[in-house]
């Protein structure tokens, strides 16, 4: 693995500027809706990386099904998934396991809500542009740039979704699972 990440360049997570989003009033927005899902600690985080830790840990990350191993400074730490969870800054009360926290969700059903688009055919990629409501749409784009960042932030994932339909429904998550998945 340290192989593969040593050759690879790194990039600070892009993040939208805290200026910006106080000058558009979106700060506000943001702030209500982190603090209804349990993230007022974890979402803002204005600090750079360090190329060598971030190999380290990433090399030496598992995920296990209770619990998470890495290597920080040559020491060998593990913690409990809400231990991690609380670790990032997630509420304690923050449920780790996404699909449970959002029981009840219909991919269909919330796209159809949130879009006014209805579509069976799950070859159609749902996109943030569809999306009515410009805090949910800004909101995405930050998910999508922030913490599952790709290429094209125009697509919504499943999880996304998920995402989107917790915080409307003021379900307190923590994304420490998605978030090594997507690592």
């Amino acid at each position: 693995a340290f192989r593969i990440l040593q050759d690879r360049t790194f990039h600070h997570t892009r993040a939208y500027d805290h200026d910006f989003l106080n000058r558009i009033g979106m700060i506000t927005e943001f702030q209500v809706i982190f603090h209804a899902i349990g993230w007022e600690n974890f979402w803002w985080v204005n600090e750079d990386g360090c190329r060598q830790l971030t190999i380290e840990f990433l090399c030496t990350l598992t995920r296990i099904a209770t619990h998470v191993t890495f290597r920080l400074f040559g020491e060998q730490y593990t913690y409990t998934w809400k231990q991690f969870s609380v670790l990032l800054g997630f509420d304690k009360n923050c449920n780790h396991n996404l699909d449970r926290a959002v029981e009840g969700f219909d991919r269909v059903d919330f796209w159809k809500e949130i879009s006014d688009k209805y579509s069976k055919d799950s070859s159609s990629q749902p996109r943030t542009s569809e999306i009515h409501n410009p805090t949910l749409r800004f909101m995405h784009r930050w998910l999508a740039m922030t913490l599952f960042p790709r290429n094209d932030l125009h697509t919504v994932r499943v999880d996304e979704m998920k995402i989107m339909y917790a915080m409307l429904n003021k379900t307190r998550i923590s994304l420490v699972i998605s978030m090594i998945d997507c690592w």
